[in-house]
């Protein structure tokens, strides 16, 4: 997978809009940009003037590109790649600049990639929240946020912020249909409760069902892949002058049947195929089914003091995660031997766990000495709990896995900022982590406990220089931690007792940001990220996964772009190219001669936004299409996890008029059928498929 020259080229001629997210959003003019403010560093920013690399994606964006669902993200993200996990239909696994985690199935899975709603850490969020929530906006920050996010954010963080409930009476409501007889009906509603203001309730909610229809099980004789969901959000918020306070309560529940995998086999020519001739035929007698319900809330707390405000925010949240899915896919009995037509499940898994956590993080903002430096500084706990129960069945012998885990962390940090003129500012920071982890659990009645113990400071050293009003240009140097944990995936007591090494990432930056008049937005970035005991997933052969550490370097270049050539169209995009090679592997070791998993030469997409006025209202229409290098799912670079290069086309066609909004869009427009990991053992190879071509209609009121 080298990067050819043409390969270059589309890359760098294929580069973001920095989406538009906005907490105060100025009047956009008519032949330039919104005014973007962001609080990726825990203050209001100008997106322009935030010295490192974070992407802001608008509420309009999210509408109109069908951003349903994190792994919607991606595509308007350069160097991010989002997926579903193996296990189950519901979770989330990330990787930004080829950091990620293993799989997020299983309590004790940890990722690189911080996942936040609200500011708030959320170590097992299921990908549902987005199709929900009314979000007014997302921030997704690349490198390592060793800082300010610390926990688990080594190779970046994705924050989810909703909409706060307004002052004055508004709403929508809408209804939808789409592929496999989709019906969505979502509403939102936000009523002051004072006549002053400062007190304001909002709610809104979903109801979403689907057919099956994205595979076909002729074993049992049906279309698999329905789905039914609820979800609701309610806001309490109190907005006063010196002190506000805001109340989130949320809760989901989704019913599914699960998740298939397609068996794969070799052919005489080498070529992995679908033993079922199609990915969209699944062959396991085996009924999978996924069941999550979700709830939680948080209580934010603001003050202003002279000078600067503090800041409190306490969270919990409770999961119920049960999964059923037979990894093997389906194997026909004459594959060992045997007599039959009936496809076998050779490795059936059920799996049924509870989490919950609990968050409590108090900070202070401002300023010093008029404005020569700026600060924030504060102080973090975390605890997590989890239980799981897996029943394996793994050709024809059973396996019962017990777990049960706790973390407690707690972290103090700080960041300073020296202005030293209009033009240039040093910034100084530092987080120190303390971690305790337990394990109890045993396989098959044999006992796997462990206590581990880790801390860690990360510093940060930065320098902006902006020579121009609207030119930022900066560098910075930044350490990433992920502490070390317990392997989900292992097949015996003593490698699951065995913890493995926390990881840690020395992550060096450029970039600069610029405004070329008013009609042209840039974003470039080079980075590169010394990685020491990378956890790497590398399988054995027989169903199960052991956690090794390796040190390794990823380095690459990303850029973002937005233009508005004439009124009424922008045309944006958003590239990267990368290269990562792993060092000191020592000699016969089981990642010798391999390219890290999860990162793509290149990867690049470009496309655009038109609207124009028609009778009393407005067209709009838009398109983008995402290229993606082949590369690696699984660290072992085997055939099955590799993953061809991609093509993605999506669309939408849409009509504004007065409160109604009419629009149809859809994802994988050319219905390209692909895979996003695979692993194999013995006749078991199955691989996990992408979505297939979806479209949705929605009709829109707003009050």
């Amino acid at each position: 997978m080298k990067v050819s020259l043409g390969n270059l080229l589309l890359a760098a001629s294929a580069l973001t809009a920095p989406p538009q997210l906005a907490i105060a959003q100025e009047s956009e003019q008519e032949d330039g940009f919104n005014e973007i403010v962001v609080t990726s560093q825990r203050t209001e920013q100008r997106l322009q003037d935030v010295p490192l690399s974070v992407t802001a994606i608008s509420p309009e964006e999210i509408a109109t590109r069908q951003i349903l669902a994190p792994t919607d993200v991606a595509r308007l993200v350069p160097n991010l790649k989002l997926d579903g996990v193996t296990g189950g239909s519901a979770g989330l696994k990330a990787y930004i600049r080829g950091g990620g985690g293993t799989d997020g199935g299983y309590v004790m899975s940890e990722a690189e990639v911080a996942l936040y709603v609200n500011d708030v850490y959320n170590a097992r969020m299921q990908g549902a929240l987005m199709d929900f929530a009314e979000i007014e906006r997302i921030e997704v920050l690349r490198g390592p946020q060793g800082v300010l996010y610390g926990r688990n954010a080594s190779a970046g963080a994705i924050n989810i912020i909703t909409k706060q409930p307004a002052d004055v009476l508004t709403g929508t409501a809408q209804v939808g249909y789409g592929t496999w007889n989709e019906r969505r009906v979502k509403g939102y509603l936000s009523v002051p409760l004072s006549a002053d203001g400062e007190w304001a309730a909002s709610v809104n909610g979903i109801a979403r069902k689907r057919d099956g229809g994205r595979q076909y099980n002729p074993t049992l004789g049906k279309k698999v892949g329905a789905e039914d969901f609820q979800g609701g959000m309610f806001d309490l918020a109190y907005k006063g002058s010196d002190i506000t306070a805001r109340l989130n309560v949320y809760y989901m529940d989704l019913d599914s049947d699960g998740q298939w995998s397609v068996n794969t086999v070799t052919d005489g020519e080498g070529n992995i195929t679908p033993l079922s001739g199609s990915y969209r035929t699944v062959l396991s007698p085996v009924e999978s089914y996924t069941a999550v319900t979700q709830k939680g809330a948080s209580l934010k707390l603001t003050a202003n003091y002279p000078g600067g405000t503090l800041t409190s925010i306490t969270a919990y949240s409770e999961l119920d995660d049960a999964w059923r899915q037979d990894f093997s896919g389906g194997v026909y009995p004459g594959m060992l031997g045997m007599d039959g037509d009936t496809p076998l499940a050779l490795m059936d898994r059920e799996s049924i766990s509870q989490q919950w956590q609990f968050s409590q993080e108090t900070n202070a903002t401002g300023s010093l000495a008029d404005d020569l430096i700026d600060y924030v500084i504060g102080v973090y706990y975390f605890h997590e709990n989890g239980d799981q129960v897996i029943d394996t069945t793994t050709f024809f012998v059973p396996s019962t896995t017990n777990f049960h885990a706790n973390t407690d962390a707690w972290a103090g940090y700080g960041q300073f900022t020296l202005n030293v003129s209009d033009e240039l500012a040093f910034i100084a920071g530092g987080r120190y982590t303390l971690e305790d982890k337990e394990l109890n659990a045993d396989i098959d009645g044999l006992p796997a406990i462990s206590r581990d113990h880790y801390e860690k400071f990360t510093p940060k050293l930065g320098v902006n220089f902006t020579p121009l009003p609207d030119l930022l240009v900066y560098g910075s140097y930044s350490v990433g931690f992920k502490s070390g944990g317990y392997n989900g995936l292992a097949s015996t007591a003593a490698q699951l007792a065995a913890a493995f090494r926390p990881q840690t990432t020395d992550a060096f930056e450029v970039g600069l940001k610029t405004d070329l008049g008013r009609t042209l937005r840039l974003a470039v970035s080079g980075f590169v990220n010394k990685v020491q005991d990378r956890q790497e997933s590398v399988s054995l052969g027989d169903g199960g996964f052991l956690i090794e550490n390796y040190d390794l370097t990823i380095k690459g270049i990303e850029a973002e772009i937005a233009w508005k050539p004439v009124l009424g169209l922008q045309i944006w995009g958003n590239g990267s190219l990368n290269d990562g090679k792993y060092r000191n592997v020592p000699e016969g070791a089981s990642l010798t001669g391999n390219v890290p998993p999860f990162l793509p030469d290149y990867q690049a997409t470009i496309g655009f936004d038109y609207n124009f006025d028609l009778g009393e209202g407005t067209v709009k229409f838009g398109a983008d299409a995402n290229f993606r290098d082949a590369y690696f799912s699984t660290a072992d670079n085997l055939g099955i996890g590799a993953v061809d290069s991609t093509q993605i086309v999506n669309g939408y066609v849409g009509y504004d008029v007065g409160p109604w909004k009419f629009q149809v869009a859809g994802k994988n427009l050319f219905n390209q059928i692909n895979w996003q990991t695979g692993f194999g053992f013995s006749v078991v190879n199955p691989r996990f498929m992408t979505d297939p071509r979806t479209l949705l209609g929605t009709v829109r009121y707003s009050f």
